[in-house]
């Protein structure tokens, strides 16, 4: 009899512990529908790749460093136009002394010269044409170009990198919320079978022991929820980072498995006719080249063409003003300056390093795209096999839980089943991701990603 009392007592708490994680997990199954609020507009992914690329930071600054590349390209051709400006000069102090002084008057011989004489005050327009530089300008002007080019490339990048983390966002929400759902139904599941444990446990035909596991169960699965919902505010905060606080994906999308090549050989060459970082890092080690070609300007001589028209005061007291029209030629020949190999130097070491490196880029790319097309193809594999492993768990926890009603399998299998199907369920979801999230990954190396 004491027994009898004692198993019904137990009973009667494993179904209150049951009631109380069941309020649990309904507490938290509400909270998940709080995530996304219920009255939020449906969005696309090309939707949401429109706003983030209209409203990135990122890109603008990108956009003025390109504006700042135009604009030196803008003064590489203002370097050939001549340099014009009015020069005023006043004199502070001056005194000129001519030796011999003796005075040129042939009606006084010998007698000196003591008139006082001064630098004069001058001022006027001048006007200096660069003829010949060393083809200084021509190289920088070179440099300017290539340095637009490889702009251009960097744009590029910065949009495929902005619609590639907009798409990864977008699909990991989706991911997440699936995931959720999925949490949700092993609750369900696990809470079924904890239910039935409880009620067998009443009538003495289940122990202790297989009540509490039950009971864990269901707290691993809340627990399990508890996290896939942190993940899933994660997730939708960094869509909002990037696509705006009313962001809401819908389905999911048609992913662009168009835009990828069928065979490898195809990616190879794609990816070195179109990939703009590579693009973009070819151009820049065109423009160190230029600038290191016109490093050697300083060396050689320096030809400009000079017009000046001003007035010229009176260098002495004797009052009279002179109005000078000059044109002259002017050349410098360059003979030493401090610095002149360092700087030639070093101009080249960057040229050779900005080409070396857009080599190693190119190696570095064609890996990385060729190991990702080869993981992606393994991937879609994988997602076969897992919607296989779906159906078949599905299958056996069918099975098993008609088995326990029998009593011919004990609560452990079946709560083990259960947990397999859960995580095979996510796991399938997870390859899904991953399968499409390295299709626009591998579009956006090949240019390829639209708004």
């Amino acid at each position: 009899m004491g027994t009898a009392s004692s198993g019904a007592k137990t009973g009667a708490g494993s179904a209150g512990a049951v009631e109380r994680i069941a309020r649990v997990v309904l507490g938290i199954l509400v909270g998940a529908g709080t995530l996304c609020g219920p009255g939020a507009r449906a969005e696309s992914i090309g939707e949401a790749m429109n706003w983030a690329l209209r409203s990135s930071f990122d890109r603008r600054a990108d956009d003025e460093r390109q504006a700042a590349a135009e604009a030196r390209l803008m003064g590489g051709y203002e370097a050939f136009l001549p340099t014009m400006g009015f020069a005023i000069s006043r004199r502070l102090d001056s005194r000129i002394k001519y030796s011999p002084d003796f005075t040129s008057d042939p009606t006084i011989p010998g007698a000196s010269d003591t008139l006082q004489r001064w630098q004069p005050n001058t001022s006027g327009f001048q006007l200096t044409m660069p003829l010949f530089d060393g083809f200084r300008r021509y190289h920088e002007l070179q440099a300017a170009r290539n340095a637009v080019a490889a702009g251009r490339g960097l744009q590029d990048v910065k949009i495929q990198q902005i619609l590639l983390d907009t798409a990864s966002a977008y699909l990991a929400v989706l991911r997440d919320r699936s995931v959720v759902r999925l949490r949700e139904a092993a609750i369900a599941d696990v809470s079924k079978v904890a239910r039935s444990v409880a009620l067998r446990r009443e009538v003495h035909d289940a122990t202790n022991a297989e009540a509490a596991l039950a009971e864990s169960r269901v707290l691993a699965a809340t627990t399990n929820l508890e996290q896939a919902k942190a993940d899933l505010a994660a997730s939708e905060t960094e869509l909002a980072r990037l696509a705006g606080p009313t962001a809401n994906p819908t389905a999911l999308p048609l992913v662009p498995n168009g835009l990828l090549p069928n065979s490898l050989e195809e990616l190879r060459a794609v990816l070195l006719g179109a990939n703009p970082k590579l693009i973009a890092a070819r151009f820049d080690a065109e423009a160190a080249g230029s600038l290191a070609k016109a490093a050697y300007a300083q060396f050689l001589p320096q030809l400009n063409l000079a017009v000046t028209h001003g007035d010229r005061g009176p260098a002495s007291l004797t009052p009279y003003k002179v109005v000078e029209t000059s044109t002259m030629l002017q050349a410098l020949i360059p003979i030493y300056q401090p610095g002149e190999f360092g700087n030639l130097a070093r101009e080249h070491a960057i040229a050779r390093q900005k080409r070396y490196e857009s080599q190693d880029l190119e190696l570095v790319l064609v890996a990385q795209a060729t190991a990702a097309f080869i993981q992606r193809r393994s991937t879609i594999v994988q997602v076969g096999q897992a919607e296989q492993r779906v159906r078949k768990i599905t299958r056996a926890v069918q099975g098993r839980q008609m088995e326990l009603q029998v009593g011919s399998m004990t609560v452990v299998d079946v709560l083990n089943t259960v947990a397999e199907l859960a995580e095979a369920r996510i796991a399938k979801i997870n390859l899904e991701f991953a399968r499409d999230r390295a299709t626009y990954a591998l579009a956006a190396v090949m240019n390829r990603l639209r708004g």
